[in-house]
């Protein structure tokens, strides 16, 4: 008969398991700036990061805070916020929030649900979705994104929109909602230009 107390060595074994399969791993972070770090920058964090001046690891599930910025070079799971940049060259999920003084800029694959808010500049350079809402002063550079409620910017780019761009120069392949702007282009909508507003259905 199974007894409680065999539970013990079994998660201990599948724990050590765990860890010696996947890369070193810690639940907290804290950086001055790279490698004046602990953990180094193979580990993967799993809980927070809490940065200085700025950080760089592998990965990062869970909450990045960064005075100055963010650096993650594989996966990025969970909340960021920066001073000046966050910046992902594997795959983003932001869940949430992900918020930069200047820039965010993520490389491959992303998902936003919440918010992407940067003081000028929003990048999302691969195939992406924002569900909620995408703003930045000056520009969303985001041609390669489908967004699913609002892009806000001067200069706001999509690949599709279903909801809302507002901004001074407003660029998507296909609208299904409204751009308010000074001038609007829906590539393969009605009115591939139109000024003030356009629609697309």
């Amino acid at each position: 008969m199974f007894k409680q107390r065999n539970v013990i060595p079994i998660l201990f074994a599948l724990f050590i398991n765990l860890a010696t399969a996947t890369a070193a791993v810690s639940p907290l972070s804290v950086s001055v700036l790279p490698p004046v770090q602990f953990p180094p920058g193979d580990f993967t964090v799993t809980g927070a990061r809490a940065s200085l001046l700025w950080g760089k690891h592998h990965a990062i599930y869970g909450l990045d805070l960064g005075l100055i910025g963010n650096i993650t070079t594989q996966n990025f799971v969970g909340i960021a916020a920066s001073g000046i940049f966050n910046a992902t060259t594997g795959t983003t999920h932001i869940l949430g929030l992900q918020l930069a003084g200047i820039t965010n800029v993520n490389t491959n694959k992303t998902s936003v649900y919440g918010m992407q808010l940067a003081g000028l500049v929003n990048m999302n350079t691969a195939e992406s979705k924002v569900v909620g809402l995408q703003a930045a002063l000056l520009a969303n550079l985001a041609d390669h994104t489908k967004v699913y409620g609002v892009q806000f910017g001067l200069y706001n780019n999509a690949l599709e929109v279903y909801g809302l761009q507002i901004g001074l120069v407003n660029v998507t392949e296909n609208l299904h909602g409204v751009q308010i702007g000074l001038i609007n282009f829906n590539h393969k909508g009605v009115f591939a230009v139109a000024p003030i507003l356009n629609v697309g259905f």
